[in-house]
């Protein structure tokens, strides 16, 4: 994945507007339903990471905060496809801005370390935020109790007070793109949003006479 000439977000102080004067939609405001995003992210939970889901979830990742969840099934499909190193960066920063599944992701690569160097207090430190995550509590979400019984004998006393203190140390963190990705990327996550109602016709007032 090239990155190269035209950033995927869509801002800008100034909004763009047509010949008519209409603010145009932003390429955020461009996909209303969401169908496009879901789908993404679905096809990367089971593992069907094309070169075209690949490019649609860089798209929506380089939007930054509010799409941890591509930042997050994309660093997925990476690791499945072999690039580990930048498929742990992408988790990391979804995991870093409080996104609950990357944190639950991150803690297991980290326990297992198959494509990551094992880091018993780090895992634990990414499972304990998960566990307390105040996006899951709000929901009445349980999190997956699987995880916590993961750790059992895997770390010592020691290692879960230092996760402890860095759980305590933790602040959410949101990443924005420093870097920009080519048009053909770009163009992957432009979709037909709403259209802009009618210019509205102003209808005559119709007079009756006064007839008495």
């Amino acid at each position: 994945m090239a990155f190269a000439i035209a950033a995927c977000s869509g801002g800008g102080a100034a909004r763009k507007r047509d010949s008519e004067g209409r603010v145009l939609p932003t390429l955020a405001e461009q996909d209303p339903t969401g169908t496009l995003y879901a789908k993404s992210v679905s096809d990367a939970a089971r593992g069907e990471c094309d070169e075209r889901t690949l490019d649609v979830l860089t798209c929506f990742s380089y939007r930054g905060h509010g799409y941890e969840g591509a930042q997050t099934a994309l660093g997925q499909c990476l690791i499945a496809t072999g690039d580990n190193t930048e498929g742990l960066d992408w988790i990391r920063r979804a995991a870093d801005a409080g996104w609950p599944d990357a944190q639950k992701l991150l803690a297991q690569i980290l326990l297992a370390g198959d494509v990551a160097t094992r880091d018993g207090v780090e895992a634990a430190k990414w499972a304990k935020l998960y566990s307390r995550n105040p996006s899951l509590l709000s929901l009445g979400v349980q999190p997956d109790r699987n995880l916590a019984l993961a750790f059992q004998g895997e770390i010592t006393s020691e290692q879960n007070t230092e996760a402890d203190r860095r759980v305590a140390a933790w602040v959410p963190r949101y990443w924005a793109p420093t870097s920009q990705v080519d048009q053909r990327v770009q163009r992957s996550c432009e979709v037909e949003g709403r259209r802009p109602p009618p210019a509205r016709q102003d209808v005559p007032l119709i007079t009756v006479p006064e007839v008495y």
